[in-house]
């Protein structure tokens, strides 16, 4: 007489977040990690003969080496007469891709002890070919490869059992395994971690698993997390079940409960999937830092600045201003000097203090610059040009009369500043880009109607960035979007005259750039009405 025996051949994690370098080696040492952890898992509960695992593993990056570590020791009880034992090795190797991705491969070598117990075998007609006990050491290797996007972005493609070992102590005797061979099996996953604010992280989650020889099988859902102390998510296994998670986090250590709601026929045998683990994270929770793959770097201007350096790849410049030239040697390099060949502080943007009104006082130094005065009175006239009753050198629109209670400058009305406000409000950029969105057309199309209207309106636009990134690419950011409003003013038949710009980079936030709604406010166009 022969038997058959099958099982599931790989063990099943509902929390494979958690488990990640398990299931794909690629992860190891680059998330979650440095810890370690134990798991139980019990599969269809209440199902007798429904199988269970224990694990105790972990896993660290190693930072000096640019790789990661990590094992595991299991038991799988896949149900009945059939457990599976063993021990996992990782190895992990990372190559940096550019500034902020990179590449990791990872290896784990696998000792799998399977064994078949016939006396846990009830047979209405005992036959003692069924008593038999067969034990087997099979070798394996598991490979993964992992792109990561600044420790948010994760995606993994990974195969499991490459060996595919055959079970050939199974077929000895009259015991018969019909399924004898392990199966490569297949898994590709992807996460996103976001920050909805300072307090509430959200990470969605997608796995597919395949052999190729069945339709193959997908899991997707979310994670939530409250100021990094508790956490929770939800998950759908097509075909399979419906998973909740609940987990605490205290000081190092994180405790995570999964139940699966199954959705197959077994539910009618069984109460569930219980899944808990218990982890422990040391102080050093840095991931492993990527190496950068040894290349030539790009250099098209030949100025000893490589392009990925370099603000100013296709002009040759000094290392000193990242690849940019300063023509005029005033400290200012061209592309931020607005007069590139004339020497002027960095204070004016690289251009000499003009004398606007030719009264002998340079325009910083001028109160009026813009209307001849005696030096004595800091270049103001005593008098009062626009007949407001403010003298000029206290009237801050000195062409353009205005109450005394707003400094000699006229009064914007309540609905003439909404249409300004809903501008600033409404103008947004494409990321990392001076394009502007298409969403931002409408209000500031109203804007340009409105500046049509009031022609003794003029507009100063000030452009400012958060502090994330480079200062001199942040100051040519703010720059550039400021000018994009500008033009598109010009555009909707708004003089050039009447529009003037300033960019200030990073240097006056209004925020804490230490959080996003922070950062978000600092990256900004300013929008202010100037008068003559």
């Amino acid at each position: 007489m022969a038997v058959q025996v099958s099982a599931q051949q790989l063990s099943m994690y509902s929390q494979y977040y958690w488990n990640d370098y398990v299931i794909n080696p690629g992860f190891t040492g680059i998330k979650n990690a440095p810890r370690v952890q134990f798991g139980y898992r019990n599969q269809w509960s209440g199902f007798q003969g429904s199988p269970k695992t224990y694990t105790v593993g972990g896993h660290v990056g190693l930072n000096k080496q640019n790789m990661g570590l990590g094992g595991m020791i299991f038991s799988d009880d896949q149900g009945g007469a059939i457990r599976q034992n063993g021990v996992m090795l990782n190895y992990s190797y990372q190559l940096k891709l550019n500034k902020n991705s990179g590449l990791s491969f990872g290896l784990a070598g696998i000792l799998n002890q399977y064994g078949f117990n016939g006396s846990q075998i009830q047979n209405i007609n005992p036959d003692a070919t069924l008593q038999a006990n067969v034990t087997q050491l099979t070798p394996d290797l598991n490979f993964g490869v992992v792109y990561r996007l600044k420790d948010k972005l994760f995606i993994g493609l990974a195969a499991n059992q490459l060996v595919q070992s055959r079970l050939s102590k199974f077929n000895t005797g009259n015991l018969s395994l019909s399924e004898n061979q392990l199966i490569r099996h297949y898994n590709l996953s992807a996460s996103y971690v976001t920050e909805i604010n300072s307090t509430i992280e959200v990470e969605p989650f997608v796995l597919m698993r395949s052999t190729f020889t069945k339709a193959p099988q997908f899991e997707f859902g979310g994670k939530i997390q409250y100021n990094k102390l508790v956490f929770g998510g939800l998950s759908y296994r097509s075909n399979e079940s419906v998973i909740g998670l609940l987990g605490v986090n205290y000081q190092n250590f994180m405790l995570a409960y999964s139940y699966d709601f199954t959705l197959s026929a077994i539910r009618n045998y069984s109460s569930g999937s219980h899944e808990l683990l218990l982890a422990y994270r040391f102080k050093n929770n840095k991931a492993t830092p990527i190496v950068e793959i040894i290349t030539t770097p790009i250099d098209s201007d030949g100025d000893g600045v490589a392009d990925s350096e370099d603000l100013c790849p296709n002009v040759k410049g000094l290392k000193e201003y990242k690849g940019c030239p300063d023509t005029d040697g005033d400290g200012v390099f061209d592309d931020l000097d607005e007069c590139p060949k004339v020497v002027g502080p960095k204070e004016n943007k690289g251009c000499p203090w003009p004398d606007s009104d030719n009264d002998g006082l340079s325009d910083n130094k001028d109160d009026c610059p813009k209307i001849a005065g005696p030096i004595e009175n800091r270049g103001c006239p005593y008098g009062d040009t626009d007949g407001d009753g403010v003298n000029d050198n206290a009237d801050e629109c000195p062409k353009t009369p205005g109450p005394i209670t707003n400094k000699g400058c006229p009064i914007i009305e309540k609905k003439d500043q909404e249409v300004i406000d809903m501008a600033v409000k409404n103008l947004e950029f494409e990321t990392g880009k001076d394009i502007i969105e298409e969403s931002s057309n409408s209000s500031l199309n109203s804007l340009a109607e409105k500046l049509k209207q009031k022609s003794e309106w003029n507009l100063l636009l000030s452009g400012h960035t958060d502090n994330v990134g480079d200062d001199d690419a942040n100051m040519i950011l703010s720059k550039n979007r400021s000018e994009a409003v500008k033009k598109f003013l010009i555009s909707k038949g708004i003089a050039e005259s009447r529009i003037k710009v300033n960019y200030f980079g990073e240097t006056k936030p209004i925020a804490d750039n230490n959080t996003p709604d922070g950062r978000q406010k600092n990256r900004r166009v300013e929008f202010v009405i100037v008068f003559e």
